[in-house]
């Protein structure tokens, strides 16, 4: 958990700039380790760190193409794309959760993420073994 704080703070990311999505929340409640941090960030802290030589730009496919920041450790981006809908910084902040100084995607929204994928036949084998591991997490903690 500390290493995912002191990773974020080395790029002045707060919970008021940046929100880690993906499996980053898995990892918050030791359900499982995340290999890798993928976050969105405001837009102005997009085009802030868009000058740092340490990330590349890439651009990924998926329903649309969209441009990421990426290095060994970080995948960040200023919107994503789910659930039918295009979600930035703000539009996510409610579907969040701070976490030891660090703003997370809640665990049911990772949820209804990784269910539409598996519906639309778009879920790789660790997102539906991540559905499994979910609802045995909420399932234990009553997590509302």
């Amino acid at each position: 958990m500390d290493q995912v704080q002191n990773k974020l703070a080395e790029l002045k990311l707060t919970p008021s700039n940046s929100i880690v999505i993906g499996s980053g929340i898995l990892n918050a409640l030791n359900i499982r380790e995340s290999a890798d941090i993928d976050l969105i960030v405001t837009k102005e802290k997009y085009y802030e760190l868009s000058k740092n030589p340490r990330f590349t730009i890439v651009q990924k496919h998926a329903d649309i193409e969209f441009e990421v920041l990426s290095d060994d450790i970080f995948e960040i981006g200023f919107s994503w794309t789910v659930i039918n809908k295009t979600w930035s910084f703000s539009d996510m902040l409610e579907h969040s959760i701070v976490i030891d100084n660090v703003r997370y995607i809640t665990i049911q929204f990772l949820l209804e993420v990784k269910q539409s994928w598996l519906n639309n036949n778009f879920a790789r084998p660790k997102d539906i073994d991540d559905i499994r591991l979910i609802e045995n997490y909420i399932a234990t903690h009553n997590n509302h």
